[in-house]
């Protein structure tokens, strides 16, 4: 659903929900969406705070 979203519109997309890893990060990134939300991967310590920032830097 995402990638459809993002191929038929051209908004600043949010991804919300699925990002249980780090991988989920960078696939995110790779992809070109705007943004993610991490809230309770991060919650749950299943993604590093530091990770994610590295991720974002690299974006």
């Amino acid at each position: 659903m995402y990638k459809k979203i993002k191929e038929e519109t051209n908004i600043n997309f949010i991804v919300s929900g699925g990002i249980k890893e780090e991988k989920n990060l960078y696939d995110i990134a790779n992809l070109g969406y705007y943004g993610c939300i991490v809230g309770k991967a991060y919650y749950e310590k299943r993604i590093d705070l530091v990770e994610v920032l590295r991720c974002l830097k690299k974006g």
